[in-house]
């Protein structure tokens, strides 16, 4: 509806990216004396461009380590994964495919690590008839210790690798390293290497302590008479709308010793949401405190039987966003400042690395 707020706009304490992703593999190592966790990245857009981002979890202290395909633009903010970020080096691959289709994936993927050591991943589970794949937010955001966002990865034709003929191969310095390991393998035949495409990466709120900016109704923000009633953005098939009720106030229209609250929650499209929570902000002179609190996580659509009881024996998958919560100061003058930041409560991917004997 139209807006009764000033030209120049208000001012919006709150951001949000949305990110296309092609393709992804991923998977967690079990026994690796080098690294816990390994995934495969695949970009085909006019943003990144085409090529291929593959990043190593060290196991000694946790650190990533990412190997860029020279040419491919990716936003490094969105990279703060594990315990942070270790090296970030262009790499020409020996081998760079990955593939995934309606009738499974493959992978082939060759590069030296920064030590020497060479890194091969080979999993071709393509076979006749179409696979039964369901719509997931990742748990990616389980193992980051210190957030500067909440980081929503949002995965279409998800899937997990079918055991075949050829097992899958993660080899590191030579030696075959064994991947986590899915409860019941016997029973659904699968392996613990999980694969999707499309993804949508999605970014709300990054640390920040610069100036605020100023929104006006667009076609990202959503504005009206009370103030922010969303913030918006699309990728892939994905249109993503991070929505405020009632609508987040005008902070500088906001009386002293004022405190309002309300709900939040960020959807993709008709799909049900991927995280929500409360808002709160009060004033205080020309200091205004805002907190958001993520109390309900991800709830997933239809979901295939196998990926409907993984996702409910490993509760992690749809509980890790309540263990999140961010907390920004806006200080008022002539440019309004805002800084601000994420914390964690708990470690939400414990649960899950004990399940699956994974990452330990």
């Amino acid at each position: 509806m139209p807006t009764d707020t000033p030209p120049r706009g208000i001012l919006c304490p709150f951001d949000l990216h949305v990110d296309p992703m092609a393709r992804f593999l991923n998977c967690e190592l079990a026994d690796d004396p080098h690294y816990t966790g390994l995934e495969v990245q695949w970009f085909d857009d006019a943003e990144h461009g085409r090529g291929m981002l593959v990043f190593l979890e060290r196991r000694a202290d946790r650190l990533v380590d990412y190997y860029v395909e020279p040419g491919l633009q990716v936003d490094r903010d969105n990279y703060v994964l594990g315990a942070g970020t270790g090296e970030w080096t262009q790499a020409s691959f020996e081998v760079a495919e990955l593939e995934i289709g309606p009738t499974g994936v493959r992978c082939h993927v060759a590069f030296p690590d920064l030590a020497g050591r060479d890194i091969e991943v080979e999993v071709d589970d393509r076979r006749p008839g179409d696979r039964a794949t369901g719509s997931l937010l990742a748990p990616v955001g389980s193992a980051i210790l210190e957030p500067a966002s909440l980081l929503l990865v949002h995965l279409h034709g998800f899937d997990l690798v079918r055991q075949g003929e050829d097992a899958p191969r993660v080899s590191i310095d030579g030696r075959q390293a064994s991947t986590g390991v899915l409860p019941g393998r016997a029973l659904h035949g699968r392996e613990l290497i999980k694969y999707a495409a499309p993804l949508t990466v999605i970014t709300l709120n990054r640390a920040q302590d610069g100036p605020l900016r100023r929104v006006s109704e667009g076609d990202d923000v959503r504005l009206d008479v009370d103030g922010i009633a969303a913030l918006q953005g699309h990728a892939n098939d994905d249109r993503v709308r991070f929505e405020l009720r009632p609508s987040f106030p005008d902070v500088e229209a906001l009386p002293d010793q004022h405190t309002r609250t309300g709900a939040w929650r960020v959807f993709p499209g008709d799909l049900p949401e991927l995280a929500g929570g409360r808002w709160r902000v009060h004033r205080d002179g020309d200091q205004i405190a805002i907190d958001l609190e993520v109390t309900r996580g991800w709830r997933p659509g239809p979901l295939p039987p196998l990926m409907r009881t993984v996702t409910t024996v490993l509760p992690v998958f749809r509980r890790w966003p309540t263990t999140y919560r961010w907390h920004g100061v806006v200080t008022l003058g002539e440019q309004p400042r805002l800084r601000s930041g994420w914390e964690r409560r708990g470690d939400g991917g414990a649960a899950y690395r004990r399940a699956t004997g994974s990452g330990g």
